[in-house]
């Protein structure tokens, strides 16, 4: 009973020995796992470069080979090697530069390892943050403080609806709203980068309400980023920023966030002598869309002339 009961006592002191062991080296192991990140990082500092012909892709493994002939003018020539990047965007500054010369060295944006994604969301025509969008910011901010070394880059998005004139001012609006936000909080301007997209990426039709609240926002990313020049590519297959995902093992943590959608609608009986123009102007404001109103209404509407008495209608409320 006694040789028992010792058996026992080891058996248990065995499995808390181990256990306490196993929590002991994970942070070490983390710490190990760090050290290798960033010794693999220090491995491929010398790109990106102009040295000639430039990385190319590799379609098996991901990432790019390279093994340049000519050397650069502003950066050393590097060795062969495999280069490891999360994102790269072009020429982000065209917006304020003269029209780009082919092969012209532009300053771009190599982004190494993503802290932190959020994208919030706006209401209609507006670029005004949301309350719901408040909370999140306050989370980016403290991120910010705790990475030194990151930086914020903004990208202000809108929906389909309106020329890309005036969609490509509304997504800057957008994205200096939460520039704006973060220079109150005290995050210093050269750690800021905003982009604006306009309505070049929305995706969701007219009809989608939900799609189309997804599609007014502000995207930001939390990142180590190096703006570098690179010589101009040239106009990508799909017109505007160019992102290149590859080894997932250089993002330290990255965590997508998003504040609430926010779509509602309401329903309208068609009175006698109504028209979609005088709807279109007492519920949306502006007689000018009662195409919208038509578009979210057509499989209620045969003929958007003849308007039925009685017939109920959806209203978006935005």
């Amino acid at each position: 009973m006694l040789r028992r009961t010792i058996i026992k006592y080891c058996i248990v002191f065995i499995v808390l020995f181990s256990q306490s062991q196993y929590a002991a080296s994970k942070p070490a192991r983390e710490e190990k796992r760090k050290q290798e990140l960033d010794e693999l990082q220090k491995r491929f500092e010398w790109w990106p470069t102009d040295a000639k012909p430039g990385p190319v892709k590799d379609e098996e493994h991901g990432g790019y080979w390279w093994w340049p002939e000519i050397p650069g003018k502003i950066r050393p020539w590097g060795n062969r090697g495999y280069v490891y990047v999360y994102k790269i965007i072009y020429d982000y500054k065209e917006e304020e530069l003269p029209p780009p010369k082919p092969e012209e060295l532009r300053p771009s944006l190599l982004i190494k390892k993503i802290i932190k994604n959020v994208k919030i969301y706006f209401d209609f025509d507006k670029a005004n943050l949301r309350e719901d969008a408040a909370e999140i910011l306050e989370n980016a901010i403290k991120t910010l403080r705790r990475n030194p070394q990151s930086s914020i880059l903004i990208t202000g998005n809108c929906d389909i609806r309106g020329p890309e004139s005036y969609n490509e001012k509304l997504g800057r609006r957008r994205a200096e709203a939460v520039k704006e936000f973060m220079l109150d909080s005290g995050i210093s301007e050269k750690r800021i980068r905003i982009i604006s997209r306009g309505k070049l990426d929305a995706v969701a039709p007219i009809t989608d309400l939900v799609g189309m609240q997804k599609d007014r926002n502000a995207h930001f990313i939390i990142a180590e980023v190096e703006e570098v020049m690179l010589p101009y590519p040239g106009k990508p297959e799909i017109e505007g920023v160019k992102q290149i995902d590859e080894r997932k093992f250089i993002i330290e943590e990255e965590r997508k966030i998003e504040s609430e959608i926010k779509v509602s609608t309401k329903e309208y009986t068609i009175k006698k002598g109504d028209s979609l123009w005088k709807i279109a102007q007492e519920q949306l404001g502006s007689g000018h869309r009662w195409k919208y109103l038509y578009e979210l209404n057509k499989n209620r509407i045969k003929n958007p002339n003849k308007l039925k008495a009685g017939q109920k209608i959806i209203i978006p409320i935005e």
